[in-house]
């Protein structure tokens, strides 16, 4: 499956490697002291984790982790004979980005404007855009990018006549014997989720609205199924039904003649993206529709949250069981400890600030002392947990005859990686005996 761009081909560094300004001391966890160097230069400095060559906390990623990641997904999308546009909120990271579309991304996903121009600035040139294009700022953006580049590929969606007619409002002084068209995705939605069409009958008037625009094309049915991800077999079944109405309406549009071009079939988060391949592109033979997962956890994955959801993907789809060990976490926020006040208590140096807690809260997976004849991290014992975040500590439960103490470090894995990323105005690339080989940057 071959989908790379040529401006993503050309402009693609190796991984490891980002050209976006120097570091220096404004960034957190910088060493002390250290000169300002470039991002691409991190890799040569030969620091390290564990010889507290950098200030804690520090979030790090995996390098092995995180291609065993990529190339798993690559597996899956051919075995699942779909494309994958990954959601670039999980990371903005640049970077991540290029490797994703060396490794035959579709394009990549976007929630805002301001995303929309992060990945326009770094050379990506076809983006889903899985909102509605609202207000002056936005249309006017998309519609320059539109006449300035010839090769941008980009989708929004719309949901209502009234999007419709605020999107035309919006585009008709550029576009308007330009040649060019804003492509749009009819929007599915469910009762009491977020945006997207309610009602079928509904859905096809929009369509067909959209069908009979000058300024606009008809080219796939979305949605969002991951609404329901927290809902149990409940939220399975309406996530199942949704799906059922993607294909239930592009059939229908398609026997009407409403779609430009061969139309896009997306859905995809992070925790159901088997079903939508599965329910999306059924049959080997059937190729009338272009079938986009938007997945964007995969890559980094977690130590919580995605964890559990992927091991019950993997136990449901024997696709992505056929592909032998599952997605590993890439991503760790390394602290040291602060404080032993009580016997079954130490304090760490991780909070708010540093790591998510919105899904669960950061799992103590290892810990290091310094200076010690440890050849390596080890396992944190059983019965350690994070019971609570303040802004800058965490609060570990531990047991009594727990071996740690102050000054020793541990690593933290995360539940969500979304709400740790935008943390980090850059991370740590490092290797299995955590020596760094390079820094990514982010754009929150």
């Amino acid at each position: 499956m071959s989908m790379r761009h040529d401006s993503e081909k050309s402009g693609a560094s190796r991984f490891g490697e980002c050209k976006d300004g120097e570091l220096d001391w404004r960034f957190k966890s910088w060493p002390a002291g250290a000169s300002p160097q470039p991002t691409d230069a991190v890799g040569a400095a030969g620091w390290s984790i564990l010889r507290e060559d950098v200030m804690l906390p520090a979030a790090v990623l995996n390098t092995e982790a995180i291609r065993h990641n990529s190339d798993w997904m690559r597996r899956f999308t051919a075995l699942a004979r779909v494309g994958i546009a990954p959601h670039g909120k999980t990371t903005m990271s640049p970077e991540l980005f290029r490797l994703q579309m060396a490794e035959g991304a579709w394009g990549i996903t976007a929630a805002t404007a301001s995303h929309l121009r992060i990945y326009r600035e770094h050379g990506i040139s076809r983006v889903i855009f899985a909102n509605q294009l609202i207000g002056r700022q936005a249309i006017d953006y998309v519609v320059g990018e539109l006449l300035r580049d010839p090769t941008f590929d980009f989708y929004c969606l719309v949901d209502s006549i009234a999007a419709i007619e605020q999107l035309e409002a919006g585009v008709e002084a550029g576009l308007t014997n330009s040649g060019r068209r804003i492509q749009v995705l009819l929007e599915l939605g469910m009762p009491g989720g977020r945006t997207g069409v309610r009602n079928d009958g509904e859905a096809l008037r929009v369509a067909e609205r959209v069908a009979a625009s000058p300024l606009l094309s008809l080219r796939g049915v979305e949605a969002f199924e991951g609404i329901s991800q927290g809902d149990g077999a409940a939220g399975e079944t309406e996530m199942r039904s949704l799906l059922g109405r993607i294909t239930g309406v592009a059939e229908r549009c398609l026997d009407r003649g409403l779609f430009t071009g061969r139309p896009v079939l997306t859905a995809g988060g992070s925790s159901f993206f088997d079903v939508v391949a599965a329910m999306l592109n059924p049959a080997p033979t059937d190729d009338r529709f272009e079938v986009i997962l938007r997945s964007g956890c995969y890559l980094v994955h977690d130590s919580h949250f995605y964890a559990r959801l992927v091991e019950k993907l993997i136990a449901r789809c024997p696709e992505a069981a056929s592909l032998g060990e599952g997605l590993r976490s890439a991503l760790e926020v390394w602290a040291y400890v602060h404080s032993r006040p009580e016997p079954t208590r130490a304090i760490a140096g991780l909070g708010k600030r540093d790591t998510s807690a919105d899904a669960a809260q950061p799992v103590p997976l290892r810990w290091y002392r310094p200076n010690s004849e440890m050849t390596g991290p080890q396992p944190m014992a059983p019965g350690a947990a994070v019971i609570r975040l303040d802004d800058q500590h965490a609060y570990l439960d531990i047991p009594e005859s727990s071996p740690l103490q102050v000054g020793d470090m541990i690593a933290f894995g995360v539940s969500h990686p979304c709400t740790t990323f935008d943390r980090w105005p850059f991370l740590f690339l490092v290797d299995e005996a955590l020596e760094i080989t390079g820094a990514i940057r982010t754009f929150f």
